[in-house]
């Protein structure tokens, strides 16, 4: 039968023009659907178990830290959301009883649960190791730290996370009404060593700022490439190493940025591609005879260097352009708060006149690298989850042949 031919319904006994009555074909055609009886079809029962069940049947190793986690799965916003008390206890800063006030905790809970909220923290997330780079035996190495560090505190060391960044990094301009040069106890990676541990309870982190003012990633490749690190990190090295060289490799060149027609915008890009990409590769191969640290980029830069907000943003997209090639773990903190520092000209989260800021936003990094966390996390556990129903169900189909 040709495409598109018609047949004609043809009722027993029954011979009707229907050239004549055109209407009556659809009616037939309707009329033989309702008449003529549609057979049922039995429900099977699918030969393998569902992935509910694979997880009901503890496929995963009780010493995953997934199963700790909500299952079959979750996410960094569900966590995030539903914590929200515990993290604004575990924001307070010890460290700095000035701060510690009622009007800094009533300042802390509102830009936790109105200006930050989950939806705008995941824009923080630049990109995340996949399942099946170089960087998927670091991500499991340091969940698996972690872990065990949560189950058997006493004999497992905390995860160790190494930082390295210029006068940003080390809290210059931090605290309100000093002048200091550095002030590690208001700067970001004590604040997130302090978000961590005071959420769990536990020291189940330990974040060494290595900062050093006025330097770039160059600097930070030799420290990683000749294993610079303190007495008590040197023994065995990081499980991740954190760049957060953004403004500084931002910088545009001396010798261009006087030049009427020198072109910022693709000098700091590729100044920044060649910086970044030399600690990646001093980092991934730092420690041949282990599972290499974990890799990740921490933008926390928002100007005011160049006039050209492309320019100002030069590093970020440099720094996405590398993570995908690599696979590592990009976090901007910048994406998180850009048009609330840029378009509404808040200046909580940045300074207009400088490149140091206040101590919200040095909170602000540490929440963002918080909530970055969690979607490794997640995904992570996605990830797992995926590879135990595989198995499961590989090997159930391999037993029945």
């Amino acid at each position: 039968m040709l495409m598109g031919t018609f047949r004609k319904p043809r009722i027993p006994g029954i011979r009707i023009p229907l050239r004549k009555f055109p209407f009556l074909s659809g009616a037939l055609c309707i009329f033989s659907l309702l008449v003529v009886p549609i057979p049922k079809i039995e429900r099977q029962e699918s030969q393998f178990p569902s992935r509910e069940n694979v997880i009901q049947q503890k496929t995963l190793l009780n010493d995953s830290i997934c199963s700790r986690f909500p299952r079959p799965s979750f996410t960094a916003s569900y966590l995030w959301q539903t914590n929200l008390p515990k993290i604004v206890n575990a924001s307070k800063n010890p460290l700095l009883p000035g701060l510690l006030n009622p009007e800094d905790d009533r300042r802390l809970y509102s830009l936790l649960f109105k200006t930050l909220p989950a939806s705008r923290m995941r824009r923080a997330v630049q990109h995340t190791p996949s399942t099946s780079s170089s960087q998927r035996a670091s991500v499991r190495h340091i969940f698996r730290v972690i872990q065990r560090r949560l189950h058997d505190p006493e004999n497992n060391p905390p995860l160790r996370i190494a930082v390295f960044g210029g006068s940003v990094t080390i809290g210059r301009g931090c605290e309100a009404g000093k002048r200091a040069m550095q002030n590690y106890n208001c700067a970001w990676p004590m604040r997130l060593q302090l978000l961590i541990n005071q959420f769990f309870d536990m020291d189940l982190v330990k974040v060494y700022n290595l900062g050093v003012g006025g330097t770039n990633s160059g600097v930070a490749s030799n420290m990683v490439k000749y294993w610079m690190y303190p007495t008590e990190l040197a023994k065995v090295g990081p499980d991740v190493v954190v760049n957060s060289y953004s403004t500084n490799d931002s910088l545009p060149p001396w010798d261009l940025k006087d030049d009427p027609n020198a072109d910022l915008v693709t000098a700091v890009l590729d100044q920044a591609r060649d910086g970044l990409q030399q600690f990646i590769r001093a980092a991934l191969t730092s420690n041949r005879c282990k599972v290499p640290p974990l890799v990740v980029h921490m933008d926390d830069y928002l100007g005011p260097q160049q006039d050209s907000l492309l320019g100002d943003m030069s590093y970020n997209t440099a720094m996405l352009q590398l993570a995908k090639w690599y696979d590592t773990f990009a976090i901007s903190y910048g994406e998180v708060v850009r048009d609330i520092a840029w378009l509404l000209g808040d200046s909580t989260f940045s300074n207009k006149k400088d490149v140091h800021f206040s101590n919200w936003a040095h909170q602000t990094i540490a929440w963002s690298f918080g909530f970055a966390s969690l979607e490794l996390l997640s995904t992570f556990c996605d990830d797992e989850f995926a590879r135990a129903v595989y198995n499961f169900t590989s090997t159930a189909e391999h037993n029945m042949i």
